[in-house]
């Protein structure tokens, strides 16, 4: 990045946009025109590393189209709602970093937070369009991991490709 090159309101705005969307698609159904949704607002060479009770990245349109899968088949998604916490953008010309918190709080049945962590993200330009390029998610330390592992030792059998 030249030292003259910042970011526009518009660069912000669309990748402020694509952070919104992610979240949104996330809430979305468990049906494969959900999780296209989902996969388009990467490159086709992204990767998105997730740390919380496993450590696993999932690579290409094939690995995000799998992490949408495993999410909606093994948790109880339709029972929560994402949401974007502060974030901060950073770059200039066709590259930004992110780092941007996440919330994810019940829906249904339960009262209160899920679980947090921290998004961080690389997003490049191309076209005119902005999309993340590598994604890594990182859960704070301080949630209930007894309540996931349940999901993750079912996982296997839980599993369903949209």
């Amino acid at each position: 990045m030249k030292e003259n090159e910042r970011l526009t309101v518009d660069d912000r705005f669309s990748i402020f946009e694509q952070l919104n969307l992610h979240q949104h698609c996330i809430d979305n159904d468990p049906s494969r025109a959900s999780a296209e949704t989902y996969i388009s607002l990467y490159w086709p060479e992204a990767k998105f590393t997730v740390n919380d009770l496993r450590t696993e990245t999932f690579d290409g349109f094939d690995g995000l189209k799998k992490l949408y899968d495993f999410a909606h088949s093994v948790f109880p998604m339709h029972k929560w709602k994402h949401s974007v916490g502060a974030f901060v953008i950073q770059g200039g010309g066709h590259k930004a970093t992110v780092e941007w918190q996440w919330i994810v709080s019940w829906k249904a049945e339960k009262e209160g937070v899920v679980s947090t962590g921290t998004y961080r993200d690389r997003f490049e330009k191309r076209d005119g369009e902005w999309k993340c390029l590598e994604r890594r998610s990182d859960v704070d330390p301080n949630w209930p991991a007894h309540l996931f592992q349940p999901f993750l030792d079912n996982a296997q059998s839980m599993f369903k490709s949209s």
